[in-house]
């Protein structure tokens, strides 16, 4: 058991699996702060719903690209996967109060 868990811990510590750790973040969680935003973008904008939708989307790209630079700019990866998915949970709870 402890042999396994120095492996885990050996191949956690590979700068390969670290920089795959962040792409991930910035893939999978970067995305789902985007739409997150768009939603609470598109509820929240004073305007039609369709020019409010239209609007939140593009500027969901826009959150998007810097939800990716956010994870490759931090110290560490479960620093970026942690405040990543923190953001959309905080967005989503915004959704639920508004929505």
């Amino acid at each position: 058991m402890l042999v396994e868990s120095k492996r885990w811990r050996a191949l956690l510590a590979k700068p390969s699996f670290m920089i795959a750790s962040r792409a991930g973040s910035a893939i999978f969680a970067g995305y789902l702060l985007a739409a997150t935003a768009c939603g609470l973008m598109a509820i929240a904008l004073p305007m039609a719903a369709a020019d409010s939708v239209l609007v939140a989307t593009m500027l969901s790209f826009t959150v998007y690209a810097c939800a990716a630079l956010y994870s490759f700019s931090v110290p560490s990866s479960t620093r970026a996967w942690r405040d990543l998915l923190l953001a959309s949970a905080g967005l989503y709870l915004l959704i639920l109060l508004v929505g």
